[in-house]
């Protein structure tokens, strides 16, 4: 194999793209893929767009259709926003595919309430603070838990959302921020009217993509929140500087408090952006602290509980 993580298989398809080389990129992921077996549905995506580009879709059609009789069901976002399937939109065979895919996914997640998944401390009263835990890409409510249920043991109550955006069974995503916004949102209104908190004292919190939506809820007043706390978050406002410093004064005057969690070895993100975005945060009069935990990544380890810990102490009211 060579390829040790399908991070890096994942990174050099993108490459492969980026440049046009989709030939390549096919060659590439039939070689390796099934190196990944936990990583399917992505594989067998980038089998799909390869091929798109390639306009062989009598191929994507068919590994579509292998797709749909193991189970594996792709969301409308990958059908209709993957710039690679545009040619394919309103073709008789593709629309099969899409709607047979959809009909899998209703089977598999009948549409019902949304998914937030509520944990509550021992001593939980109507005093109780709240933290409101965000998923990353590609993630679910349930698979991100580990890295926020220390969180319980520091007597809040924590609410974890799923967003409403299905990537492919098992992975739900952010990247429409409008619907991620409501779907915070809904979660903290249902709160609101299903159980007692403290409403002076709501952290807002994140990992990865899920972090960047936290930021930007915080940072804009989408939410009452006090606090805000990211584990190895992407950033938003990368290409819009001048809207963040207009946000900024605002989100002093609100008496936000933010803290950053980042491991060592988390190759995922960014670093010295992060480093520089707490700086700038904390040049305009913020509340903010930065902690790097030695030797993690981007994934959960234990090592992450006392930081959250500290982190929920720094920001509470």
């Amino acid at each position: 194999m060579t390829f040790s993580t399908y991070a890096e298989l994942n990174q050099k398809m993108i490459g492969h793209f980026q440049q046009g080389e989709f030939q390549q990129a096919l060659e590439l992921i039939e070689k390796e893929g099934a190196s990944f077996p936990a990583n399917r549905p992505l594989v067998d995506y980038w089998k799909m767009v390869s091929c798109a580009r390639l306009d062989d879709r009598k191929r994507v059609i068919e590994i579509a259709e292998n797709c749909l009789k193991d189970g594996v069901w792709f969301g409308e976002m990958m059908w209709r926003r993957s710039p690679s399937f545009a040619s394919l939109q309103g073709d008789t065979e593709f629309e099969r595919i899409v709607a047979s895919s959809l009909a899998l996914q209703e089977k598999d997640s009948p549409p019902s309430e949304p998914v937030c998944i509520k944990h509550f401390p021992t001593d939980y009263s109507k005093k109780s603070p709240l933290l409101i835990a965000l998923h990353g890409n590609q993630n679910t409510a349930e698979g991100t838990l580990p890295f926020w249920r220390a969180s319980v043991d520091s007597g809040f109550l924590l609410a974890v959302p799923q967003s409403s955006q299905a990537m492919f069974k098992g992975a739900f995503i952010w990247d429409d921020l409008e619907v991620s916004f409501r779907d915070v949102k809904a979660c903290y209104e249902s709160l609101r009217s299903e159980v007692d908190f403290d409403e002076q004292n709501v952290v807002l919190a994140g990992h990865s993509m899920g972090g960047l939506i936290a930021i930007q809820m915080a940072l804009t007043g989408e939410m009452p929140v006090h606090g805000l706390v990211v584990n190895g978050p992407a950033l938003p406002f990368g290409d819009e500087p001048e809207e963040l410093d207009r946000l900024l004064p605002s989100a002093r005057e609100r008496g936000l408090r933010i803290y950053f969690v980042v491991g060592e070895k988390d190759t995922d993100i960014e670093q010295d952006e992060i480093r520089a975005f707490a700086e700038r945060i904390k040049s305009a009069g913020i509340l903010c602290e930065l902690e790097t935990v030695p030797g993690q990544t981007h994934d959960y380890n234990f090592a992450y509980d006392a930081p959250l810990q500290r982190a929920l102490e720094f920001v509470r009211a």
